[in-house]
């Protein structure tokens, strides 16, 4: 068989144009050595190719605190977009293991990067990837880095298997709310203690979690972060079992993927008793749990299916109001139950009205009304008791609509083309607008602010940071890294974890 042989020359580079080149920094940990910081291997390879006379810097991508074997990386997928617009001809990163620790993305990455005539050059190994040998060379330095990684996980999970077999895991209870860490290593409660030991008393009483939520947040007392309490932060430090001095271990583990994901049995789970001071008496814990038990089944009992949103079904939708800021009344559903809630603390948080939550079973009771109803709740220790309503006519006599700092455009998709195709990068779940006290439009993780930081610890973007998406037709998963005390937020196209109903 004849071949034809088409020879295509190298080509010639004037001198007058430069390589357009980007360069690719990773850090993997918030603690590598101060020479390999992130901060010096940017300020290296500005100065470097800014003075290279063969190339025009175009970009330095770089990502903070995420290891190399993850692809939902931020700087690096939008390295990897930006070479398929054609960018940039080249990329300069500082080692192999630095670009990836995983040999699949290596090779992936570079040959598709290789596709597009784009070539990248690893400074410590000196291997080009346009050249004849660079892929070879390339594969034998990135398998030996997987393999030496591979390597120091095996020795440090070796040496935690040992650590849960004498009894003494790893703990981080300084983490929660009432503890503290001695100099001796040991851990004391500290002086958000005392509050812990009324949450639980006040469970053993038989509250609720929301209740307790209530309380709390009503008398303006926030957690050992500054930050008000969450329905789902309360449930989580009343069960949790480090109250009473014991101590579970191995309740998450890493998996051969390099995440973190809650054992089901796949590792074994160690129940340590005694482990260190409580701050509740084990009689008191358990009382909480039950009574905690009880109350919650009471509420589930009335579950029951919502009706459609009809004027039919429900004809005061449009005439339920808050006595405290004036805004409408928005149906919501929880756990199958109907309530009537403040659309103006849904939009502008609870800093602008404390708001009002009110069943529809109730609401049914004051039925009939001719006019619009303005509703306030009596609440002592954060329990509601009852429930006031007043005419309209008579509320505007004394009280006027209370009027946000700033007005914001309307929330639709013209105003907002994105609104229905962000999502969180961390559990996939859609993120919401909500507005600030300062008149500021900011999108949260749906399912982190109902359900807590302990389900998704979530993302929180200024409006203004998505200008970049308006003319974007997939959806997006966004998530922040934090890069010299500054937020830095990064795109991909999957999830962390497969998304969420909601």
């Amino acid at each position: 068989m004849d071949r034809n042989v088409t020879v295509i020359p190298q080509r010639e580079r004037s001198d007058n144009v430069r390589i357009l080149a980007a360069v690719y920094c990773r850090v993997s940990t918030k603690t590598e050595r101060q020479s390999d910081s992130l901060e010096n291997q940017i300020a290296h390879y500005t100065e470097a190719v800014k003075n290279d006379p063969r190339y025009e810097l175009v970009e330095i991508y770089y990502d903070y605190g995420i290891s190399g074997y993850k692809n939902a990386r931020p700087g690096f997928q939008r390295m990897m977009e930006d070479a398929e617009k054609g960018r940039f001809q080249q990329i300069i990163t500082k080692a192999i293991t630095r670009f990836a620790r995983n040999t699949h993305t290596v090779l992936e990455s570079t040959r598709r990067l290789k596709e597009l005539g784009i070539g990248v050059y690893f400074e410590l190994q000196g291997i080009d990837t346009m050249s004849q040998e660079g892929e070879l060379l390339m594969t034998l330095f990135a398998a030996f880095g997987q393999a030496e990684s591979e390597g120091a996980r095996e020795h440090t999970l070796m040496a935690l298997k040992r650590k849960y077999e004498e009894g003494k895991p790893p703990r981080q209870l300084q983490r929660s709310m009432g503890y503290k860490k001695g100099e001796d290593g040991e851990f004391y409660p500290n002086e958000y203690a005392p509050l812990v030991m009324e949450m639980f008393e006040m469970a053993a009483d038989g509250y609720t979690a929301a209740q307790i939520t209530n309380y709390l947040n009503s008398e303006g007392i926030t957690n050992h972060n500054g930050k008000p309490f969450h329905r789902a932060s309360v449930t989580r430090i009343i069960r949790n079992p480090a109250y009473k001095g014991d101590f579970i271990a191995q309740q998450y583990y890493v998996d051969e993927n390099r995440k973190l994901i809650r054992n089901n049995g796949e590792k074994p789970i160690i129940y340590i008793q005694n482990d260190h001071i409580p701050i509740v008496t084990k009689k008191l814990w358990d009382l909480a749990q039950t009574t905690l038990d009880t109350a919650t089944h009471k509420v589930d009992s009335t579950i029951s299916q919502p009706l459609e949103l009809t004027d039919e079904n429900y004809p005061y939708r449009n005439q339920l109001f808050c006595a405290e800021c004036g805004h409408r009344l928005s149906r919501s559903i929880r756990a199958g139950r109907v309530l009537w809630e403040c659309n103006g603390k849904t939009r502008f948080t609870h800093k602008f009205c404390s708001g009002v939550s009110v069943t529809d079973d109730e609401v049914r009771k004051w039925l009939p009304f001719d006019c619009p109803q303005y509703v306030s709740a009596v609440v002592v220790k954060g329990k509601v008791k009852e429930h006031n309503h007043i005419p309209e006519p008579e509320w505007k006599k004394d009280h006027k609509k209370k009027t946000h700092s700033t007005a914001v455009p309307e929330l639709n998709e013209e105003n907002y083309p994105y609104l229905n195709r962000i999502f969180c990068k961390y559990c996939g779940s859609r993120l919401r607008r909500i507005i600030t006290n300062a008149g500021k439009v900011v999108w949260i993780c749906n399912d982190s602010s109902r359900h807590g930081k302990g389900f998704c610890k979530g993302i929180r973007i200024p409006d203004e940071k998505l200008n970049a998406l308006r003319d974007v037709e997939f959806d997006v998963f966004i998530g922040k890294e934090k890069v010299h005390g500054k937020d830095c937020y990064g795109y991909s196209r999957q999830p962390d974890q497969e998304r969420s109903s909601s």
